[in-house]
């Protein structure tokens, strides 16, 4: 008899899903972050120190458009000389920057200097700058695989990583607003000693909030981040958190304001040197937005949209961007505040993850200025968030028509192709605008994806789905007990399959015969639905039962199979009125328990029958089964209950009913 599985035998060292996802997210992210390269080393310039090309520079057959914004400001920074940002530059009364002053937060600025150390080419400049921001994309990639398992490969595996790892410095940002939301899930997630959150709500949002002032003062907008943050603590966490003390009352206005000293104390920090050593070229990079205006390069829907009411860039078109751009962009944080709180009203707990994702959308959409690479700053919230896959797929199939074509379009190509890339940029703008807006609302709504959302409920998180898989594998009953084909004296059990349809359908004699037993099939039409329901379940192995003669007389199996406690079921037997009271029953039982007992070291065998089914309680009692009692409406039983009677072998009893089965065998020989 073949071997199965023995449940005592050591178990080999696994790694688990976590360890999968994590190397494959690995790998998908050195991908990208080395396609990133590979599109725009063609950019930059070969050898020659100080040698410069133009801003923009490509061929019209490009299909990726050549142009990263690192070049650009290698050339046009002071980066390519060295100096140290802001401190000793400011900005021409026309908006021109010098001095080594860029138009970024401070932290970006000492990045952009750090990648230009020990570079005398804009080709060693990209170079360093992917070994600096790499790290970064890894990071994001790890924490996002932590926080949604396989939802990760958003990040690693779709076009925004390739296209945008080395457009601009974004990939700091993004890990600081990611790293941000990671302080959430620690903070929240359960102590395995105690099953409290690991920190206090207070105490979890207010280191969050440093990495946010970290955010801040690389490109701004995780500061954003701070104020749900507040509303948060302010409405004291989540419901479910049994550090609560109801005595504190419903609002805890020293948390909110401990969270905002501390986004504002690591703001400080960071900028303050750059203020004291060059306040003027600390305050240029902030004139330079200020003075920024939407045109062609923004990508905007005011370029794309009031323009065309304005007649133009007209002093007027201007005005009105000036104004309406940060009042809409406020009003669209008052309503995503203010449709957070309605959610914290219904199911008492403030969203603040949605509701940051929200207000992200809101300053996307009206800034005036919204580059490609933005979409590496709200991916995040398509993986953290359970966003509807139409909006996310939607949304990169625009930015990655946008990107392809608004750069051809500053190239001025040829007339030829003059209208699809304006169609490219339009559908790319106005899609990315119509969605952000409906992301307004979809954010602030959609819960987190798990395991996110069980640590932030401090929670344990359901296993991912690989897991579950296999999981579900283990308590295959074929795992632990095989499918072996079984013989004692000259009756043969082997598998059950399809093709023994027509044969098990002729089986069963008179329905009067199997009034106690439900189900047995008579025909092959009912053959093949019996057989195919053994089949389908994970817990049972049927067996076709073969006579000495190799006739098909019956089927029994193995079921309700338990491999983690070692137990299992006798049962769905059945046989023809020529095998009944023969030896094949007796010859039937000795396999398999010996089998069970045996080879797969089971415990515990049980058999049941209707309580009313005398001639089979006799039957079992014969095979050395001690009756254990009856169970009350335990089974269905055609159109109502049965009453289960109850029998058992444990592996005690085995060796004597083997003795007792073995001469029952020799007695009818």
């Amino acid at each position: 008899m073949p071997s199965a599985r023995n449940p005592h035998a050591a178990k080999r060292l696994h790694f688990g899903e976590t360890t999968l996802i994590l190397v494959v997210v690995m790998l998908f992210t050195a991908a990208s972050s080395a396609l990133a390269y590979a599109t725009k080393v063609g950019c930059t310039t070969p050898s020659e120190p100080g040698a410069k090309r133009e801003w923009l520079y490509a061929h019209s057959g490009d299909i990726v458009p050549c142009y990263s914004d690192l070049m650009t400001m290698w050339h046009g920074r002071g980066l390519a000389s060295h100096v140290f940002p802001y401190v000793h530059g400011g900005i021409t009364p026309d908006g021109h920057l010098f001095g080594g002053v860029v138009e970024y937060p401070v932290l970006s600025g000492l990045l952009m200097w750090l990648s230009g150390l020990g570079a005398d080419t804009d080709r060693e400049f990209l170079w360093h700058n992917l070994l600096i921001l790499a790290p970064f994309a890894f990071i994001t990639a790890i924490l996002l695989a932590l926080l949604t398992r396989w939802w990760s490969l958003l990040w690693a595996a779709t076009p925004p990583l390739m296209l945008y790892a080395l457009h601009n410095w974004e990939l700091p940002v993004v890990c600081a607003a990611v790293a941000g939301v990671a302080v959430m899930a620690w903070g929240g997630s359960a102590d395995p000693t105690t099953g409290l959150r690991r920190w206090s709500v207070r105490t979890t949002a207010i280191i969050a909030a440093i990495p946010l002032g970290i955010g801040f003062s690389l490109k701004i907008y995780p500061g954003l981040f701070v104020l749900p943050l507040m509303l948060w603590v302010l409405t004291r966490g989540e419901a479910t958190d049994q550090r609560r003390d109801p005595r504190r009352g419903a609002r805890d206005w020293l948390g909110a304001g401990g969270v905002a000293v501390s986004a504002i104390a690591t703001v400080v920090v960071t900028q303050a040197p750059f203020m004291i050593a060059g306040y003027e070229g600390w305050k240029a990079a902030i004139d330079f937005q200020t003075k920024r205006e939407a045109n062609l390069s923004t990508n905007s829907i005011w370029y794309w949209g009031l323009r065309m009411v304005t007649g133009g860039e007209t002093p007027t078109y201007n005005s009105i961007v000036d104004v309406a751009s940060p009042l809409l962009i406020i009003l669209a944080f008052a309503v995503a505040c203010f449709l957070g709180w309605r959610v914290y009203q219904r199911d008492g707990v403030f969203p603040w993850l949605g509701v940051s994702g929200a207000m992200l959308a809101g300053f996307m959409v009206f800034h005036k200025v919204h580059s490609p690479q933005y979409t590496l700053w709200i991916l995040p919230f398509f993986i953290l968030l359970r966003v509807r896959w139409p909006i996310i797929a939607l949304y990169l199939l625009a930015d990655t028509v946008l990107d392809l074509t608004i750069f051809h379009l500053l190239l001025n190509y040829s007339p030829t192709t003059h209208a699809w890339v304006i169609g490219g940029v339009v559908f790319g703008v106005w899609t990315h605008a119509v969605l952000l807006v409906v992301l307004i609302v979809h954010f602030v709504h959609a819960a987190p994806r798990e395991p996110l959302a069980s640590y932030l409920r401090g929670t344990v998180p359901p296993s991912g789905p690989l897991t579950r898989l296999a999981a579900t594998d283990a308590a295959d009953a074929r795992t632990w007990l095989g499918a072996p084909t079984l013989v004692a004296d000259g009756v043969t059990l082997r598998p059950l399959e399809l093709s023994d349809a027509q044969d098990l359908g002729a089986v069963a004699g008179d329905a009067e015969l199997y009034q106690w037993t439900s189900g047995v099939p008579h025909g092959t039409d009912e053959a093949i639905g019996w057989i195919q329901s053994a089949l389908a379940n994970p817990h049972r192995v049927a067996f076709a039962v073969i006579d000495a003669d190799g006739q098909l007389v019956g089927s029994t199996s193995f079921y309700d199979v338990d491999a983690a406690d070692q137990t299992l079921a006798i049962g769905y037997t059945f046989y023809g009125p020529a095998a009944m009271g023969t030896a094949v029953n007796p010859a039937a039982k000795l396999a398999l328990c010996e089998y069970a007992f045996t080879v797969c070291d089971a415990v515990r065998v049980v058999w049941h029958t209707h309580a009313s089914n005398t001639r089979s309680r006799a039957a079992i009692t014969k095979l050395g089964a001690l009756e254990e009692g009856e169970l009350r409406k335990h089974r269905r039983f055609r159109d109502g209950w049965r009453t289960t009677a109850q029998f058992a072998i444990v592996d005690d009893d085995w060796p004597a009913s083997r003795a007792t089965l073995e001469a029952r065998l020799a007695a009818r020989k």
